[in-house]
Formats: C-alpha cells, sequence, structure tokens
C-alpha cells in the first residue's frame, strides 16, 4: 500500500519521502526497541534535513504503545496515522503471496498475522479487504488531503 501511494504522489509531482520501517531495521537477531526506534529517528531527520517535507512512514504497530513511541521517533509536529486492516486468513494469503516459499521465518510470520490485536490511535482506519491498493492509496490521499 505504501508503494501505491508513493507512486500516486510522484505522479502528480507531490514532493516526499517514503520509508518502510521494517526494511530498513531487517536484522538478525532483530534490533531492540531502543535500537530500532533510534534507526527511525535518525532516517527521518536524514530524510527532513534533506529536504522532505512530506514524509511517509509505514510500519506494522501491534499496541498503543507502540504507535506513541513510533509518533515520538518520527519527530514531526503534525502527523496523520492510518491504521490498514485485512481479516487473518487474508494476511496469511497476503503473506505467503509476498514471501518467499523457502523462507525460515513464513511460518510464525503466518502464525503472527492471524493474531494481530486491533490498536486504537489511528486517524483513519481502512479495510483493503478486496480493495486494490491504487482505491487505498486514492483515499487516504483524499482524507489526509495528499
Amino acid at each position: 500500500m505504501l508503494t501505491a501511494l508513493v507512486d500516486a504522489l510522484s505522479d502528480d509531482d507531490v514532493a516526499h519521502a517514503a520509508l518502510e520501517v521494517e526494511a530498513v531495521v531487517w536484522t538478525h537477531p532483530a534490533l531492540d526497541d531502543q535500537a530500532r526506534l533510534r534507526h527511525v529517528r535518525v532516517l527521518c531527520g536524514l530524510l527532513r534535513e534533506a529536504g522532505a517535507e512530506l514524509l511517509l512512514v509505514g510500519d506494522t504497530i501491534e499496541s498503543e504503545a507502540e504507535l506513541a513511541a513510533l509518533r515520538a521517533a518520527v519527530g514531526a509536529e503534525d502527523v496523520f496515522v492510518v491504521r490498514l486492516r485485512a481479516e487473518p486468513d487474508t494476511l496469511a494469503e497476503r503473506i505467503i503471496a509476498r514471501e518467499p516459499p523457502h523462507w525460515s521465518g513464513l511460518a510464525d510470520l503466518v502464525e503472527h498475522a492471524r493474531a494481530m490485536p486491533p490498536v486504537g490511535g489511528a486517524d483513519l482506519e481502512l479495510s483493503t479487504e478486496g480493495q486494490a491498493a491504487e482505491a487505498v492509496a486514492a483515499r487516504i490521499r483524499e482524507t489526509a488531503r495528499l
């Protein structure tokens, strides 16, 4: 979904930067929360230093406390939080389609996705069930006025 939003903004020549948190903190063993958030803080700072006024940050959040910590790490004055949701079976199907079939963490990720708790604190909640990524991106742009 982040890619669709980035593409739509780029097509309309809207200046922005995007940060997919899970991609930039991909380590084994996983970083602890403090180190993970330090990466976010530094990278967001560097992107703002480079002139990015609109910063899109994608992450998987599992609690209100995690959301608050991420918001603090991003360090923006104005924040618009979008929560995307889908049925557990849909999440599992998407993960299986996206990840390499022989990846050692696939079964654990699928199991974890099936048990994702709802998280409050979003400015906009959108179901992605049966929705094209471009339609979801358009709804985000419309609501957030991007």
